[in-house]
C-alpha cells in the first residue's frame, strides 16, 4: 500500500521501543478520548483529532507500533499513555482483533475488517468508512457514553 505515514523525525527517541507512546496530546488537561493507531492510520487519527479538538473534545493520539511490547511496560507507563477511565478508539486498516485488549469497556474500533478489495488506499478507506469523520463520530459517541465523563 502506498499510503502516507508519519515522518520518523516526529517520533520521540526511544519511545517506539516501548510499544506505544503519545504522539499528539490533548491541548488541555486530561483527554476526553484517546485515538490509538499505527502506520498509515496515524494520519487518519491525527486528522480526526483536529476535527474533535475543533469541536471542544480534548483528544490524544497514541501510536501503537507493538501492542505486545506495550503490554510488557510497567502499569504506570501504560496508564499514563492510555488513561484507564478514558474511552479509546482504535483506527486499523487490518483486522481489529488485536486492538480490543487496548480499548476497555467504552472503546470501539474503526477499521477495515475485510480483505480482498482492490483499490487505491484513499478509495478503499472512503468506501469502507475508514475516514477521519467516521473516527471522530465514533470518538464523540464513546466520550458521550463514558461514565462520569462530563464535557468541559
Amino acid at each position: 500500500m502506498n499510503a502516507p505515514g508519519i515522518r520518523a523525525a516526529a517520533v520521540p527517541p526511544g519511545t517506539a521501543a516501548r510499544g506505544g507512546y503519545v504522539l499528539s496530546d490533548a491541548e488541555r488537561g486530561t483527554p476526553d478520548v484517546v485515538l490509538v493507531a499505527d502506520g498509515a492510520e496515524l494520519r487518519t487519527a491525527l486528522e480526526a483529532r483536529r476535527i474533535l479538538q475543533r469541536d471542544g473534545i480534548a483528544t490524544r493520539v497514541v501510536a501503537m507500533p507493538c501492542p505486545k511490547w506495550f503490554d510488557e511496560q510497567a502499569p504506570a507507563y501504560r496508564d499514563a499513555v492510555l488513561p484507564p477511565a478514558t474511552p479509546r478508539i482504535s483506527v486499523a486498516a487490518g483486522t481489529a482483533l488485536g486492538w480490543y485488549q487496548l480499548l476497555g469497556g467504552a472503546g470501539e474500533t474503526v477499521g477495515l475488517d475485510r480483505f480482498g478489495a482492490g483499490a487505491t488506499y484513499r478509495n478503499l478507506y472512503e468506501s469502507r468508512g475508514l475516514t477521519p469523520e467516521r473516527v471522530a463520530a465514533a470518538a464523540r459517541a464513546a466520550a458521550a457514553r463514558a461514565p462520569g465523563r462530563e464535557r468541559r
